[in-house]
């Protein structure tokens, strides 16, 4: 089985990203394949959400999270409950990951971190490469986070095979 990192914006999304998502997400589970991603909400919850909808018991999903699952939720909560980003929004992804936890544990990484900040999330997206056999990008607006994992899956010779680009007006 290939893993493949789903990387993307988390923050601003439409319909149209949802779609492509959730399209890709689903032909990669019905290749056998698994889904890879930084658990986020935007592209990561649309790839996790279509992943867990084909794959009840969750061996195809892998979840890298940079702290412990609890302070991870409480980070997103506290900093990044900014619109356009819901508290709904981190509602739906903190049930789908502790739904996908206790199914299945070892589908959700969580790094040892107790607080959170930038080079945590950075380090996070190198984690992911590590794991990953290809990877599917989705990057709205030139999203600087999508880049640097882009970039450092190209710097590590692993293969950026779906790269699709949006432009959403906030």
């Amino acid at each position: 089985m290939k893993w493949i990192l789903f990387t993307g914006t988390w923050r601003l999304t439409d319909e149209t990203v949802e779609k492509d998502v959730r399209k890709a997400a689903c032909e990669v589970i019905s290749k056998g394949d698994g889904i890879l991603t930084g658990g986020a909400t935007g592209v990561d919850y649309f790839a996790i959400d279509e992943a867990f909808t084909l794959d009840q018991n969750c061996s195809h999903i892998k979840v890298i999270i940079p702290a412990n699952l609890e302070n991870y939720i409480n980070d997103y909560y506290l900093n990044w409950q900014k619109k356009p980003v819901t508290k709904k929004d981190i509602d739906n992804l903190a049930f789908l990951l502790k739904k996908i936890k206790n199914i299945n544990p070892k589908a959700v990484i969580e790094m040892s971190n107790i607080e959170i900040t930038q080079e945590h999330y950075n380090l996070r997206n190198i984690e992911e490469i590590k794991f990953a056999d290809e990877v599917y990008a989705f990057q709205v607006n030139e999203s600087t986070g999508t880049q640097h994992t882009i970039d450092n899956a190209l710097k590590n010779n692993l293969p950026v095979i779906l790269y699709k680009k949006y432009k959403i007006i906030e």
